[in-house]
């Protein structure tokens, strides 16, 4: 009879380990299929044509925003000088205009598929008050933009020495 309770003891230890192992199993699936999910659209977005800033804060009197253009797709892309600022003023984003002498060289740039390239937004000529701006520039049919902010300068005046 003592060898009985064992054998019952066991099978009922034997029962709820499987279960155990089964819900683990499960629950692991359940969870690689989240990890799958995040994987995949962490790859969208990786592999999507992209622009940014490469500094999110310019000074007042900074001449130029530099951004990168980032083609990890399996095409090359073309485009043109053109570009566009916009600020945002009370949560709408208006563009901001150039001066009329202001324009852009007809030069067509390419990005390799799998490469990335420097653009230059020249601001002089804007002058750009402090405040949340944004670079927009049509690329391959789509506009591309990436925000940066320009912060107040102080300027000092150069100290006299006597």
């Amino acid at each position: 009879m003592k060898f009985e309770m064992n054998k019952q003891t066991i099978i009922i230890a034997m029962l709820t380990a499987a279960l155990a192992l089964t819900s683990c199993h499960q629950a692991a699936q359940k969870k690689e299929v989240g990890q799958q999910a995040d994987t995949t659209e962490t790859i969208t977005k990786a592999d999507t044509l992209r622009l940014v800033i490469r500094d999110k804060e310019l000074a007042e009197d900074a001449s130029f925003v530099a951004a990168i253009i980032i083609n990890p797709t399996k095409q090359d892309v073309n485009f043109g000088a053109e570009y566009t600022i916009e600020c945002e003023t009370d949560g709408q984003w208006q563009t901001v205009p150039f001066p009329k002498d202001f324009g852009f060289a007809s030069v067509l740039t390419t990005v390799a598929a799998g490469d990335s390239a420097t653009i230059y937004g020249h601001l002089s000529q804007l002058r750009l008050t402090p405040g949340h701006y944004r670079l927009c520039k049509e690329i391959d049919g789509k506009t591309l933009s990436d925000d940066f902010y320009i912060r107040s300068g102080i300027a000092f005046p150069n100290p006299t020495y006597r």
